[in-house]
């Protein structure tokens, strides 16, 4: 009987070891990685949520978007002096201009010229200028929550303006 016992206790030595060794194991193991948390998807172009944000946005163009549109590229470029110069009164007096205009650019990236509004001129050939210019340009359209919506852009020159001192 006395054999028994020994064999008893060793078996119990062993595991007792073996759960410490697991133990071991357990607290040397790298910790599990926190998952990484992935952004809120945007909308797909064209869901029911974009098309009514586009709705929205087809009511109110000047409505708050989270980018306004803006222009890829300005071919031609505005306010150019055409040949024998700017006609006479473009550049006042003192040697400054303005101009300010807006126009509806919806979500292909093409300026509404119905739209299109003159806020504040110096001389009416700046605003003309710009009238026959902006059709030609390309932008980027507005967006809001992910989706491209129409929106109102607005353009302001003072070209030649003084130096301030």
């Amino acid at each position: 009987m006395p054999n028994s016992c020994c064999c008893t206790t060793a078996n119990s030595l062993r595991r007792a070891g073996l759960a410490i060794l697991v133990a071991l194991a357990a607290c040397a193991a790298p910790p599990t990685p926190m998952p990484v948390p992935t952004p809120a998807p945007t909308p797909p172009a064209m869901s029911d949520m974009c098309y009514l944000v586009a709705a929205e946005a087809a009511k109110a163009p000047g409505l708050d978007v989270d980018r306004a549109p803006e222009v890829v590229k300005y071919a031609p470029k505005p306010l150019q002096a055409p040949r024998g110069g700017y006609p006479r009164g473009v550049i006042r007096r003192d040697g400054t201009t303005k101009v300010k205009v807006s126009v509806v650019v919806d979500t292909t990236g093409k300026a509404d010229m119905s739209s299109f509004t003159v806020i504040e001129t110096t001389h009416p050939w700046l605003a003309a200028n710009l009238k026959g210019l902006i059709p030609k340009w390309q932008f980027t359209p507005a967006v809001k929550n992910g989706c491209q919506v129409a929106g109102l852009w607005v353009f302001t020159a003072s070209p030649g303006a003084p130096k301030r001192r």
